[in-house]
């Protein structure tokens, strides 16, 4: 490695005299004036707008260098320099051979590392407008003796805000307006009020486009003209000049998902204590799962599954759709403070789950591997717990690992910030017991959604009698817990090729409705991808093995029920496997593009028609999995606070048996 130059220490927001909370962004805006004005105004320097306040930063710290991290320009950040400003590849070191790596080629995703590399990329930006923030309130307060004592105090409180896009209100009001609106209104000095453009909404690369950037094609032909567009979008016309974002578009996006959204989040608060903690690391962590079970036991999704659905969302044909260009949508990061906040309530509750070394399998050992992916693109080395997540560095100058990065466990984790209290949990304080992890987490679930004790009783229709169940002394049910009768929880498994559709889509699963109700969507797997001709030698191998994206989607038991009600057949009751076929006839399935455009679409049932050959999609499109499972639930006998207890996954085979049509040429 060649010696450091320099480097620009990732310690977020160290020195400001305690810990605070990172807010959720409408509580910061309402009822934290003075915070929110310099968050706003800080935003807005660091980002070099030319209306903004020019507050010095070191150009490490600067917006375009921190999102340029994440993917394109693939050059060196200016926080990490070495001799070499473009590569430190070097032909006697042994990493550096066969093949030569492209060395900043941004992140990949889907690997064990995916939360913990996210973790001190949130520190950078939320340090850098930090610093900015101090340096505002102390000229503030300098001109306005009046307010000494206001601004300081805010600006050392100041954390970087999230927005929580699992919200309960999300599906009725989508974003608020501060992410999207072009103005907002801050806090001035003297108490007054005060119009200025929001840094939030969009940014602007005041100082031209890189040079890397270029024009991406999406299947239905429409052009993400990222080499001209001077600002960022989220969903706009395919035209090298659009006037804007197309806000509409957003917000109906999000409230259809939404719901989708909370379940997804919720799922990941139902994994039982007592799975193995590497592999519940892996099957959490990220989206492609390198442990070689052959069947997802937990069924629950991924953190990063769920962050894929979200930088879809907001997208289309703009930048958040997109892992080149992601980060330079200012959305980008309150989405990923959000995530680092999911992460440290899962790590709160699942305390012993943890990357580990690797993970073993019928006594064969198996380590994570970088072939999937870091920033250095090293390949084949192997993923450690210790080992280096570049490019950001400590004060010391060697890099962060994922052990400092460890919310809970790491002596050298600087815990600058915390969150807000959700269900009894704060996670800057370690529970007192495995009693109080274990009650956070049911807590937690049911604030997300899941609460199959009170669904079981709501449930009414005949059919749910009929539902096996395992008894209450079969070996899958502990032996203090007793089984939900008549109760199973539904979900459609799904395993997507990452490089099906050159760059980023979605399988959208949908209720076909029926005479006394429309079409719904109920849930989606999105696939956060680069484009085939991505420079990307860790997206060239995963393409060439044809690297599968897992996902789940939670069906709603009020779907259920309707489902079964409406097929209920007088007195008759319908059997398991009629159940079965009853909601697999009517659910119905679509490929899209990150626009939303359809490219195919499948039927499910047993009575759907066969795709003629002529009009199927082409194998390395089509879906390798799209499958009913579900499992029956077990609570506690004495305590009911406890979290309930998963007790048989069962897969029901697929669902889309007829095929699936082409209804893009894109897809055949």
């Amino acid at each position: 490695m060649n010696p450091i130059e320099y480097h620009y220490p990732v310690i977020g927001r160290k020195g400001t005299g305690g810990v605070f909370d990172r807010l959720p962004i409408e509580t910061l805006e309402k009822d934290h004036p003075y915070q929110f004005a310099l968050f706003i105004l800080a935003f807005a320097a660091i980002q070099q707008r030319p209306d903004a306040l020019q507050v010095m930063e070191e150009p490490a710290g600067t917006f375009v260098e921190i999102a340029s991290i994440h993917g394109r320009p693939f050059i060196e950040w200016a926080g990490d320099r070495n001799k070499d400003t473009s590569t430190d590849y070097s032909a006697t070191d042994k990493k550096d051979t066969n093949p030569v790596p492209a060395r900043f080629g941004g992140i990949c995703h889907g690997a064990v590392v995916f939360p913990t590399w996210h973790r001190p990329y949130v520190m950078l930006i939320e340090q850098s407008i930090g610093n900015i923030a101090d340096q505002l309130a102390h000229d503030i307060e300098a001109k306005n003796p009046d307010e000494c004592g206001v601004w300081v105090k805010a600006a050392k409180e100041l954390r970087f805000p999230y927005w929580d896009w699992a919200e309960k209100d999300v599906s009725e009001n989508g974003l608020p307006p501060v992410l999207y609106e072009d103005k907002v209104e801050i806090m001035a000095a003297g108490g007054q009020k005060q119009i200025v453009d929001n840094p939030l909404s969009f940014f602007s690369f005041v100082d031209g486009i890189p040079s890397d950037f270029g024009d991406e094609t999406l299947r239905t032909g429409q052009v993400a003209y990222f080499s001209k567009w001077h600002r960022t979008y989220r969903y706009t016309v395919s035209t090298a000049n659009p006037e804007g974002s197309n806000v509409d578009q957003l917000q109906k996006a999000f409230k259809a998902g939404a719901k989708d959204l909370r379940s997804k989040v919720a799922q990941l608060f139902v994994v039982n204590d007592n799975e193995d903690s590497a592999l519940a690391w892996d099957e959490f962590s990220n989206h492609t799962m390198q442990s070689k079970r052959e069947m997802d036991s937990f069924n629950s999704g991924s953190l990063e599954g769920v962050h894929d659905a979200v930088h879809t969302l907001a997208g289309g044909t703009g930048h958040m759709s997109a892992p080149d260009y992601a980060a330079f949508d200012p959305l980008f990061f309150l989405h990923h403070s959000n995530v680092d906040r999911l992460l440290a309530l899962w790590e709160w509750c699942y305390t012993e789950y943890w990357m580990e070394n690797g993970y073993e399998i019928k006594g064969q050992s198996y380590p994570w591997t970088q072939q999937l992916g870091t920033y250095a693109q090293v390949y084949n080395a192997q993923l450690l717990p210790d080992g280096p997540l570049q490019p950001f560095r400590t004060e010391q100058g060697d890099y962060w690992t994922s052990s400092q990065a460890r919310f809970l466990h790491a002596d050298a984790y600087p815990k600058y910030y915390s969150y807000p209290e959700l269900a009894g949990v704060q996670v800057n304080r370690a529970a007192m017991s495995s009693d109080e992890r274990a009650l956070a987490r049911k807590k937690i679930a049911a604030y997300y959604g899941f609460d199959p004790q009170t669904t079981a009783q709501q449930v009414a229709a005949p059919a749910w009698t009929q539902l096996p169940v395992p008894d209450n002394d079969h070996p899958a049910v502990p032996a203090d817990h007793a089984v939900i009768p008549e109760y199973r929880t539904f979900a459609v498994h799904v395993k997507l090729l990452e490089h099906a559709f050159n760059g980023s889509y979605s399988f959208q699963l949908y209720h076909k409705g029926n005479d006394n109700s429309a079409s719904q969507l109920i849930g989606t797997v999105a696939v956060f991808a680069r484009p085939d001709h991505s420079p990307c030698k860790a997206c060239t191998l995963r393409r060439e093995a044809g690297t599968v994206i897992h996902g789940v989607i939670p069906i709603p038991p009020a779907l259920i029920e309707s489902i079964m009600k409406s097929n209920a057949d007088g007195e008759t009751v319908a059997t398991f496997d009629q159940t079965l076929a009853h909601i697999k006839g009517e659910l119905v399935g679509k490929i899209v593009d990150a626009t939303g455009s359809e490219l195919a679409r499948a039927e499910g049932g047993l009575e759907a028609p066969q795709v003629p050959g002529d009009q199927t999609t082409s194998r390395n499109v089509t879906p390798l999995e799209i499958s009913l499972v579900s499992t029956a639930v077990a609570e506690h006998g004495e305590d009911k606070d406890r979290p309930v207890y998963i007790c048989d996954w069962q897969h029901h085979d697929g669902i889309f048996n007829g095929g699936w049509q082409a209804t893009h040429p894109a897809a055949a």
